[in-house]
């Protein structure tokens, strides 16, 4: 039976920029990856900085078509993205988020979740807020008398929630000073995800070069790009793991490397 991996994440480079290594290593291992994106994104960069400039107007439908190619390059089965409003999902009705999520997740029925943890990487409120409404779609996902029009029930067997270590926030606030300067507007600041806190350390040490390369297909966003490629110049380790709290099942359990060691084959 082919495993199934689902992230839900809120912008279409946060399944690429953040867990991308992650995607790469279990689509090369056979496993059927799909990837939920609540916004389109339309408040990011327009291009710049080296890459063509897109109109304002038109840079969701170029994120999304620019996710669609990472994914094809990470190896992903597929790529989905909504349209709630990028910079304010946290103010839409989370019924309605909660509704498209669940419905989504019935369809592709997957065995692991992915999605954002509770500060949201670094505190970017869209991602608090798509990580609380895939924490209640997934609970709602399983049970049984819940809009039926939507599927039918679906039991999710194991939740992650992708966070920035604290080794990593160290080394891009010396390394960036662009970021260093974002950290310091934040009204969320990241908490501290040293390891012991930590469910899953997944090294993508193999997957960086694909990585990137998935990276590049987000060409609006090459300014953020650039300020990657300028840390990983620096330091080459910067991309070397991902880090997951696990929700679900056993929140404090010992730290695994494979999302998948506790499931059958």
């Amino acid at each position: 039976m082919t495993r199934v991996l689902a992230t839900i994440l809120a912008h279409p480079d946060d399944e690429t920029f953040g867990t991308g290594g992650t995607l790469i290593k279990y689509a090369d291992a056979g496993v059927e990856v799909h990837s939920l994106c609540l916004t389109e994104g339309e408040k990011g960069w327009a291009g710049g900085d080296g890459a063509p400039e897109v109109p304002r107007e038109q840079v969701g439908a170029a994120r999304a078509l620019e996710l669609a190619e990472a994914g094809k390059r990470m190896g992903l089965a597929s790529t989905t993205c909504l349209k709630y409003p990028d910079g304010s999902l946290a103010g839409v009705q989370p019924d309605y988020v909660i509704h498209d999520i669940v419905r989504w997740i019935r369809r592709i029925r997957p065995d692991v979740v992915i999605t954002w943890g509770p500060d949201g990487g670094y505190g970017h409120p869209d991602h608090i807020a798509a990580g609380e409404r895939a924490l209640r779609a997934i609970e709602l996902a399983g049970v049984e008398r819940y809009r039926q029009d939507l599927g039918g029930h679906f039991h999710v067997k194991r939740v992650y929630r992708f966070v920035a270590q604290a080794e990593l926030v160290d080394s891009l606030e010396r390394l960036m000073p662009e970021f260093a300067e974002y950290m310091k507007t934040l009204e969320v600041k990241p908490q501290r995800w040293t390891r012991d806190r930590l469910g899953a350390w997944i090294d993508v040490r193999p997957f960086i070069d694909r990585k990137v390369t998935a990276m590049e297909a987000h060409r609006t966003q090459t300014p953020d790009l650039n300020q990657w490629k300028r840390a990983r110049d620096a330091m080459p380790s910067v991309l070397a793991d991902e880090a997951y709290l696990r929700e679900y099942p056993d929140p404090n359990g010992a730290l695994e490397s494979d999302l998948f060691a506790a499931l059958p084959s």
